[in-house]
């Protein structure tokens, strides 16, 4: 009898962003007669880890920080509640003891894995620690977008990423800039794409717009995501909302769906702006297919991205879309603007006028859903993880084929 291939995926935060997502897809996806796979978690976060039960139950979970002292000023940053001293201590003190307790406890962890699968990128500076027998680096970002393009410390993370067995990325944009950039790095880029469970999706898009029953009988427009400005930029969408406002006062009201540190100057902006009345923020919800399918136009602002997951989810439940042309992945996912409208990023005047053409343009949203359907195959989960075991697992010493237990 053959035994499984052992698979251990690393992430630093289970939150509730693009990055969980996609890995709980592939968590979902692997067959567990197959593969013994286990989660380590750099940071534990109670109950902010609002994706956790949606891990398979035989997908063994462990943390590498799992006191609440070790994570207390993580839990306060994310919540704003952080003081100046509270964040000097966090910074000076806290570091060292958790940098310890990692190099202490990696080895344990993965000592025996086949194939250690750092899913977020953040674990390239302890690779002395990690007993597997393969390592495999997702970078979920353009390179040039890390550190704010600080070259110094671009060129150590390169140099990390050189010490893993391949490197995946997002999209072809992505791996050529990768290339372009560190020439030394480019025969260990695969370039791999997000995977979507579509029926799934479409399954749980049916789902009542519970407590929001009201979007049931009329239109509106959706934005989905984290709401933190230094990469989402809602600021943009908001204020492009408004000048449409401006252009056709009949138009729909505007949902954000998300939650983030910056709720509370987003709403203001929207005071400011004077739209308050016509915007709605949600929180965050566990079911963002059920307002995706409902909306009349599905809007996107971010300054960067790796490969924008929610685009894919709004394409596969044919939502018209307006995205910002930022790096990387919107361009190969609206196919250059035949899937959607490309517009500049932070640009407010492009967006404004672009709202309101789409809307009334029914025979460029049936254009565009056309579109999308040719290249939504490539993402479809059982594609995928076809995809997923070609260029990850096939990494192991003896692709476990000839283990024996």
């Amino acid at each position: 009898m053959k035994s499984r291939l052992r698979l251990l995926f690393h992430v630093h935060n289970l939150l509730a962003g693009g990055i969980e997502k996609v890995l709980l897809e592939l968590l979902q996806a692997l067959p567990e007669e197959q593969y013994e796979v286990g989660l380590l978690i750099t940071h534990y976060l109670g109950e902010h880890e609002v994706l956790k039960p949606q891990i398979p139950s035989h997908i063994r979970v462990h943390y590498l920080l799992e006191a609440p002292w070790l994570n207390w000023a993580k839990k306060k940053k994310m919540t704003g509640k952080i003081n100046g001293i509270q964040k000097a201590a966090a910074e000076l003190v806290l570091p060292g003891f958790q940098k310890q307790l990692i190099r202490k406890r990696l080895p344990q962890f993965t000592e025996g894995t086949d194939i250690f699968i750092d899913f977020d990128m953040t674990l390239g500076a302890y690779h002395p620690y990690i007993r597997a027998k393969r390592k495999v680096a997702y970078c979920h970002f353009s390179l040039s977008r890390y550190y704010d393009g600080n070259k110094r410390k671009l060129d150590k993370l390169a140099r990390r990423l050189e010490k893993n067995d391949k490197v995946i990325m997002l999209c072809d944009e992505m791996k050529d800039e990768a290339a372009r950039m560190y020439p030394a790095l480019a025969p260990k880029l695969e370039r791999l794409y997000n995977a979507l469970d579509i029926t799934q999706i479409k399954e749980r898009a049916k789902e009542p717009l519970t407590g929001y029953e009201l979007l049931e009988k009329q239109p509106f427009l959706l934005s989905v995501g984290r709401l933190q400005e230094t990469q989402k930029d809602f600021g943009t969408l908001i204020k492009a909302y408004a000048r449409a406002l401006k252009l056709d006062p009949a138009l729909p009201i505007l949902v954000i769906v998300g939650k983030g540190g910056y709720q509370s100057a987003l709403e203001q902006l929207c005071v400011d702006e004077g739209i308050s009345q016509k915007v709605i923020f949600t929180g965050f919800q566990t079911n963002p297919y059920k307002w995706m399918s409902r909306c009349h136009l599905f809007l996107f602002s971010s300054k960067y991205e790796g490969l924008p997951t929610v685009l894919l989810e709004a394409l596969s439940l044919e939502c018209p879309i307006i995205a910002t042309q930022c790096p990387t992945g919107v361009r190969e996912i609206l196919m250059d603007g035949r899937a959607g409208i490309l517009v500049p990023v932070g640009d407010v005047g492009a967006m404004s006028k672009v709202i309101p053409e789409l809307l009334h343009d029914e025979a460029r949203k049936i254009a565009f859903r056309e579109q999308a359907r040719k290249i939504l195959v490539q993402f479809d989960i059982r594609f995928m993880i076809k995809s997923f075991e070609r260029n990850v697992l096939d990494l192991s010493v003896d692709n476990g084929a000839s283990r024996q237990a």
